[in-house]
């Protein structure tokens, strides 16, 4: 037993030391990145590209990365002002964000096709940047994200559950986004920028997302269904578990919609993990990369 543990160990450190941690300037701006097995990438083999959450740094994939560096190279990074990462004078909209992800590949010179895993905010990114940059695209893995699906008039579903009047629950979907609003003013200036793109996307009810369909490449998504949030933190007017299995139950919905319209679409829920789907279920995530990789492959040979 010991004797496996050793060897285990090894392994891992093996790995570990193939990760290559390091700064870039990019725009005169340093950004701080990881890439692992970059340098034994075949040709035309995709590369796997983390995005983070809402102020996020990348070490939050360090669970994944082993088992994913066995299947494919990958980079990870920190956005401006997030992490290690200096910060720019510049709002992280869809858009820029995207083509920042462009110049880094680029600058590693690191040619696509690209498989994304975007988590929470990141993974709104990776969707939006699949309207802007398709072509690039081998898959993507979308990992509990601010729904991209949601309007203001399906919003509403979730709340039934609370049987309350038409006013009470509008009072309460304020309350919501006056809170999110408030506690992002003291947080650094490249979260509290991220938060307004977020605001502002939401109530424009992503529409800048959704006017654009998604390439037919293999999507996933995963999701977590644990109610994470403390007894003695819970609010006492109405039941916060049922509200959020509520909107659970909907947006399951709405989210098999999208990966239906491509051909090797996927979605994942996952009962023990909570909204850091890939720290509590790595092996989940793990698996959908290797799915995603083989139907990138299946589809690639079919127009061949």
């Amino acid at each position: 037993m010991k004797y496996l543990i050793f060897i285990i160990s090894l392994l891992i450190l093996a790995i570990n030391s193939n990760a290559q941690k390091r700064f870039i300037n990019l725009d005169s701006t340093k950004i701080w990145i990881n890439t692992i097995g970059i340098e034994n990438r075949k040709t035309g083999q995709p590369i796997v590209v983390f995005e983070s959450g809402y102020g996020t740094p990348m070490d939050n994939w360090d669970k994944v990365l082993e088992g994913v560096s066995q299947l494919a190279p990958l980079v990870t990074y920190d956005r401006p002002g997030i992490g290690e990462s200096a910060s720019v004078d510049e709002m992280p909209t869809i858009k820029n964000v995207a083509d920042r992800l462009i110049k880094i590949l680029n600058q590693l010179e690191l040619p696509p096709p690209y498989i994304l895993v975007g988590h929470s905010l990141g993974g709104l990114y990776v969707r939006g940047f699949a309207n802007h940059y398709p072509e690039v695209l081998a898959g993507l893995v979308i990992v509990d994200p601010a729904d991209f699906t949601e309007t203001h008039t399906n919003k509403r579903s979730y709340y039934e559950v609370l049987n309350w009047e038409d006013t009470k629950v509008d009072s309460l979907i304020q309350s919501f986004i006056d809170k999110r609003k408030g506690s992002k003013s003291k947080v650094p200036l490249a979260l509290q920028r991220e938060s307004q793109v977020l605001e502002s996307i939401r109530e424009n009810e992503f529409k800048e997302i959704n006017e654009v369909s998604l390439p037919n490449i293999p999507v996933h998504i995963l999701t977590g269904g644990r109610f994470d949030k403390p007894k003695k933190y819970r609010s006492k007017a109405y039941d916060e578990e049922a509200l959020f299995r509520s909107k659970m139950k909907y947006r399951m919905q709405r989210w098999t919609d999208v990966i239906q319209s491509v051909d090797k679409g996927m979605i994942f829920y996952s009962g023990d993990a909570g909204h850091f789907v890939h720290y509590d279920d790595p092996e989940l995530l793990i698996s959908s990369v290797r799915i995603v990789l083989h139907d990138y492959d299946l589809q690639k040979k079919d127009k061949e």
